[in-house]
């Protein structure tokens, strides 16, 4: 009895061997090798191909540095941001997309597309960075950008852990004009004393900010209403 038990355990093993030795590095969206890290954030376009971002060197075996855009079949779209400088410098944490077509690029970088910017940038249709929406940024987001949002009027509302934008005072929360430069304060009453981690639309011209924080000089906790 013992030995036939023994003989049904190596049995086993050796099947569990073989299977996991027959396991191949495949991306299970498409025939291509997948993405080899984390991808954070993800957007679909009108025609159906899919902007996606994080931290990762490579999609499919093809060099790629934290941004990307497949077909919809799961395939790499070569024609953006079709090399590593091409790309962004450091993680990305978030994506919106304009109505024209234009890609937003929130995260801890200091460079997208050969362009210096940091923690915010816009890339075109066409996968180029626009280079006069990071100049009137300069110099950029001094910290990380983990949500971002698009009010009707294209304005950007970028949220995360961070204290400047565009060399002025700005805690965590801050709306952007279209063109990258920076509007006036977002009114809290106070500051936002903690990560904001999410954004969302919420009825007319007002977004909901979600993250672990208060509110000085208010009650507000961890969630907070932007006029």
């Amino acid at each position: 009895m013992k030995i036939r038990m023994f003989l049904l355990t190596i049995f086993s093993m050796t099947g569990y061997l073989t299977a996991q030795d027959a396991v191949v590095s495949k991306s299970a969206f498409s025939n291509g090798e997948g993405v080899n890290g984390r991808v954070a954030a993800m957007i679909v376009q009108s025609d159906g191909k899919i902007v996606i971002a994080g931290n990762f060197t490579s999609v499919n075996g093809v060099p790629r540095s934290n941004l990307a855009r497949l077909n919809s079949d799961g395939t790499l779209d070569t024609a953006f941001a079709n090399s590593p400088v091409a790309g962004v410098s450091g993680p990305v944490e978030a994506l919106a997309l304009a109505e024209d077509g234009s890609i937003y690029v929130g995260g801890t970088f200091n460079q997208a597309g050969g362009v210096a910017t940091s923690g915010l940038a816009r890339y075109l249709p066409d996968g180029s960075v626009d280079r006069d929406f990071a100049k009137n940024l300069e110099p950029g987001i001094n910290g990380t950008v983990l949500a971002l949002a698009l009010q009707a009027d294209g304005k950007i509302i970028a949220g995360g852990n961070f204290t400047s934008v565009a060399g002025k005072p700005e805690k965590n929360i801050a709306r952007v004009n279209p063109d990258g430069s920076p509007t006036a304060p977002i009114p809290t009453q106070g500051q936002l004393n903690g990560q904001v981690d999410s954004l969302t639309l919420f009825g007319d011209k007002k977004t909901l900010a979600g993250g672990s924080f208060r509110v000085t000089n208010q009650e507000a906790q961890s969630l907070f209403l932007v006029k």
